[in-house]
């Protein structure tokens, strides 16, 4: 089905979006923003190469033993996955530019390919090494990772089938979406309107916590289950053939699922009505972290404002993938609006400051979510972030990444499930995308300034722009949002009120807790081995920076080669 919107609609998306940055003071001259420098390098080759380099250091040694990462935990390992297979849909895209000459990077074919056959070899080595087991049994949210992950791979499967004719994958599609399916059904039927009037409870053996993260996945695994999964009849319930000799647990069979299933829709839209209408925003625009539900109550009346990067952008690729399955352009206008308002909490449209210094002042101070236009976390500064929090910027801009793809403008893939857009509809999304690149990239830019000698990126990515690597840490940290708290780097909270689960709220569930980073003690002690770059400290360089990296160089390359 083809949808033809007029000017007039076209318009109101603009203005609904170029709204929020006028209110950001007007753009002013690169003049005005020495730290907006483009670089060397702005054509596609080097985001290409980029892409290859960072993606290259996180699938090798020490972080990738051949088979997984044995550094990181089970969810980050389902993303960082999925990172691998969206890479792959890169390099396939890069084929079929034709030697990438229209993209401006020249890639040899025969080389893109054997690139492909080597990480497409990782991403199947995993999935015969995934501890599905604890990942089965954990929160709501860990669970939801790996339907993502494993439907990322059945669309770069297909991809390169239609372009190269290639059986790669093809004898692998059907166990991945046994391994979605799977997952899914973990949250299939978790909605739930005794509390809060719907969403999807966090951590089922934790007090009912209705976080943003959960339902943001469930919106973006729902309509992406909707769109790709290719359908199961496989009723064998176990995620792993050990699970009843390590758990001692029978499960009834797996109810068959087709492809684009109504219910999977349905659940998607659900859930993201329910999101709209339930405060989930801070009067700067950014997602919350999620609700507590007080003693007695069953209104959603304690928010959490803590903000993380990863809350902003999880719902973005839900939002894109709403529009190609119900032609509703609504659903991109808030993209662009959720878009506009994370770049601006970076301080990218701070102008010049009021004293007329070069540098600017202002630009330097915290605008929400970073400064000088880099994204941050609260915990980058201090380098006090978990092992969670360290890859949350590279999930953002993987999600913005797939909300950028381009908007289909032909007979639609598959005929009564997805729409195709009109060419000005198409042309306006891209140019809205093209917009977000110079912030995009000056972002990648700034996480690739802090590899080290081994081509390992850093957590803050911000770190240079302040005091090149060497100012204490302490001097940049900022106070958290009053009445937020950060349970994904102070996780002995779990343990108190109101996280702990006491009294009549309580319920049964899935065993299992949130894996966690370093904390306490150990955090300490690894601070005070590592004093001069304030990326060595804390946990310092991990896979999971790496990964973060990967992610956001994904988005330089693919965001700069939309037509």
């Amino acid at each position: 089905m083809v949808l033809k919107y007029d000017f007039a609609i076209l318009s109101a998306l603009v203005e609904a979006t170029v709204a929020i940055t006028a209110n950001a003071g007007t753009l002013s001259t690169a003049d005005s923003h020495p730290w907006r420098a483009a670089g060397p390098h702005d054509n596609s080759s080097y985001w290409f190469d980029e892409l290859k380099n960072t993606l290259d250091v996180m699938q090798s040694e020490p972080f990738w033993n051949g088979t997984y990462w044995p550094d990181t935990i089970q969810w980050i390992g389902a993303f960082l996955n999925t990172l691998v297979a969206a890479s792959e849909r890169s390099f396939a895209s890069a084929l079929e530019a034709g030697d990438g000459a229209s993209s401006g990077a020249h890639i040899p074919p025969g080389s893109n390919q054997a690139e492909i056959a080597k990480y497409y070899s990782d991403v199947r080595a995993y999935f015969d090494t995934e501890d599905v087991i604890q990942i089965f049994d954990a929160a709501y949210d860990d669970a939801q990772w790996v339907v993502l992950e494993w439907l990322e791979a059945i669309r770069f499967i297909y991809q390169h089938d239609d372009y190269a004719s290639s059986a790669q994958g093809k004898a692998d599609i059907a166990r991945f979406a046994h391994r979605a399916h799977i997952f899914y059904n973990i949250v299939q039927d978790q909605f739930n309107t005794s509390l809060c009037e719907g969403g999807i409870t966090w951590n089922p053996t934790l007090a009912p916590y209705k976080n943003a993260i959960t339902n943001e996945l469930f919106l973006s695994s729902s309509i992406a289950m909707y769109l790709y999964y290719p359908g199961d009849n496989d009723t064998d319930p176990y995620p792993s053939p050990a699970y009843t000799n390590a758990t001692n647990t029978t499960l009834p069979a797996l109810p068959p699922l087709a492809a684009h299933d109504p219910v999977l829709l349905d659940n998607a839209i659900r859930e993201y009505s329910w999101f709209q209408h339930h405060n989930f925003t801070n009067d700067q625009g950014l997602v919350v972290d999620g609700f507590h539900v007080s003693e007695g109550q069953t209104t959603c009346d304690e928010r959490n404002e803590m903000v993380y990067t990863y809350n902003q952008g999880v719902l973005l690729s839900g939002l894109r993938q709403l529009w190609e399955a119900t032609g509703d352009i609504q659903y991109l206008i808030d993209g662009y609006a959720f878009v506009e308002t994370v770049i601006n909490a970076t301080g990218w449209y701070t102008g010049p400051s009021p004293s007329g210094e070069e540098e600017g002042e202002e630009a330097g101070q915290w605008a929400g979510l970073g400064r000088k236009g880099i994204m941050e976390d609260y915990c980058d500064a201090p380098a006090n972030c978990s092992q969670d929090n360290q890859i949350f910027k590279g999930i953002y801009f993987h999600h913005l990444d797939l909300f950028c793809e381009a908007l289909p403008t032909r007979t639609p893939l598959i005929e009564g499930v997805t729409f195709t857009a009109s060419p000005d509809l198409a042309a306006e999304h891209a140019g809205k995308c093209r917009g977000y690149l110079p912030w995009i990239r000056h972002n990648a830019r700034a996480a690739l300034a802090t590899r080290n000698d081994a081509g390992v990126v850093g957590g803050w990515w911000g770190a240079g722009f302040v005091g090149k690597s060497q100012q204490a840490w302490p001097a940049y940290a900022v106070p958290k949002p009053e009445g937020s708290i950060d349970e994904k780097n102070e996780e002995w909270v779990l343990g108190e009120a109101p996280w702990k689960c006491h009294g009549w709220h309580c319920q049964a569930g899935r065993q299992g807790r949130r894996a966690g980073g370093l904390v306490g003690g150990n955090l300490m002690r690894a601070r005070s081995h590592r004093k001069r770059d304030v990326n060595d400290q804390g946990r310092g360089r991990t896979v999971e920076t790496q990964g973060s990296g990967v992610g956001v160089v994904k988005a330089a390359y693919n965001v700069g080669r939309i037509d």
